[in-house]
């Protein structure tokens, strides 16, 4: 096999992922944050823009597999929302890992195909405070937020009850779901 300069291997992954774009298939294989947002959500655009005057049986649906370990929770949902406010159907796949704030963007899915050595991973929130005692409280009031509607949305996704993402957070536990886990709870449509 002959060895690939680096920018060659850049130009190629380019080409690569242009041309799975045209048969409706991105990728999220990376951290989530405001760059996520901005290589992710405005191809769902594109997509729902380019179907907008068709029938629903008309539209194919779009295939966003997700490998990521999570990151930014705030750009997170501003994924789930774009998902969620598609008018052409997303499916999303995972078939390695999604974790953290990636674990509900896989769930977002209007359809959700896992495979079965993928892993989810679901933890309390992670999070630095600094600054003045008022500031830090207001904080802590923000993370509140953000956890109740990272489990809200799990529960609403899935067969999981706020007890059990009690009991995780309560023994500070990362919970590390595996295919059998994933069958139990319901948290994917379709086993691949």
């Amino acid at each position: 096999m002959e060895f690939l300069l680096e920018e060659d291997k850049d130009g190629l992954l380019e080409k690569v992922e242009k041309e799975l774009f045209k048969e409706r298939i991105i990728y999220l294989n990376e951290s989530i944050s405001d760059y996520t947002i901005d290589s992710i959500v405005p191809l769902i655009h594109l997509i729902n823009k380019q179907d907008d005057n068709k029938s629903e049986s008309e539209k194919k649906p779009l295939h966003l597999y997700v490998t990521s370990p999570g990151g930014d929770a705030y750009s997170g949902w501003g994924i789930v929302s774009a998902i969620e406010n598609s008018k052409t159907p997303i499916y999303t796949y995972c078939e390695s890992y999604a974790m953290s704030m990636a674990f509900p963007i896989f769930l977002a899915g209007h359809k959700r195909f896992m495979g079965k050595y993928a892993t989810l991973l679901y933890h309390e929130l992670r999070g630095r405070s600094e600054g003045t005692r008022q500031e830090v409280k207001r904080l802590d009031k923000e993370y509140d937020r953000l956890q109740k509607m990272y489990d809200d949305y799990i529960i609403s996704k899935t067969t999981v009850t706020q007890d059990i993402l009690n009991d995780h957070q309560d023994r500070i536990s990362d919970w590390y779901i595996d295919i059998e886990e994933a069958t139990k709870y319901k948290m994917y449509d379709v086993l691949i």
